[in-house]
Order: structure tokens, then sequence, then C-alpha cells
């Protein structure tokens, strides 16, 4: 959080209002504009709506179509995102290439949720943020507060 502008707009564009994003985004005083598939908001058909920062944890499978998207929007923004293998892709290297790319390194390993809501044991993969517009650098470390519930 500490590299937003405070009060900005965030847009969840992969998010519910019981998402862990939305929920501490707005008790940290960000407006959050949210929006999931599963109620009706598609990120490759919705209008990208008046905001600061987009700011989410997409569908891994769809992370090039993603990424190209956010770049074409535009916005500062931040996806939570695998970092194996990121750069293994020819399209993702050249989109990167071509476009500011920032990553945000996180330790330790994010604890994902599981549909129940209980932290996902052992994950086998290094996540991170990967950015544009968010970051000074292109590449920083950040340690995760595991007392913070959500």
């Amino acid at each position: 959080m500490k590299r937003l502008r405070p009060g900005a707009v965030i847009w969840c564009p992969f998010d519910t209002a019981d998402s862990a994003y939305v929920k501490v985004f707005f008790r940290n005083g960000f407006r959050v504009i949210y929006g999931h598939i599963q109620t009706g908001q598609d990120f490759f058909q919705t209008d990208t709506p008046d905001c600061d920062y987009i700011i989410s944890n997409p569908p891994y499978s769809l992370k090039n179509e993603v990424l190209e998207r956010l770049y074409a929007i535009g916005k500062p923004f931040a996806m939570l995102i695998n970092f194996q293998g990121i750069f293994d892709s020819q399209k993702r290297f050249q989109m990167f290439k071509e476009r500011r790319v920032e990553m945000l390194w996180l330790s330790p390993r994010v604890a994902y949720m599981t549909e129940g809501r209980q932290p996902r044991q052992g994950v086998p993969f290094q996540s991170g943020y990967l950015c544009s517009g968010i970051c000074e650098n292109q590449l920083e470390f950040e340690y995760l507060d595991r007392q913070e519930k959500e």
C-alpha cells in the first residue's frame, strides 16, 4: 500500500465483494471498484472504469491476454502472479522489453486461499506482483506481514 497514492481509486477486475483485496483496500481508505466474471463483469469485455490503479490476482492461464490488455489500457497496474517461467514466453519477453515492467518480489511465499478461505499450505512456486507504474525500481523486494488476516 505504501506504493499507492492515499485515497486513490483501485479497480480489482478479478474480484468480488468478498475478496481480500477489496476488503483490505477499502479498510485502508481507498475507493474500490470490483468485478468478476462470475458476477457478469468480464475483464476483456468490460469498459475500464475511471480509476488510478488496477490491482488483482488474475487467472494464471490468461496471463498473456491480461497483460496485453493492461498495457493497452495504460493505467498503473499490479498483478499477483506466479513468477515461474514469466520470461520463458517469447511474446511476454517482447512485451516486457518494449514496455515498463516491474517485479515486486515477496517473502515468504504467498499463501493462497482455498475455496473455503483457508491458507493453502506448501505453495510450490514463488509469486509476486508484476507491475507497471507502481514501483520506483524495476525490481523491488517486500516482506509479507503474516499477522494481517486478509
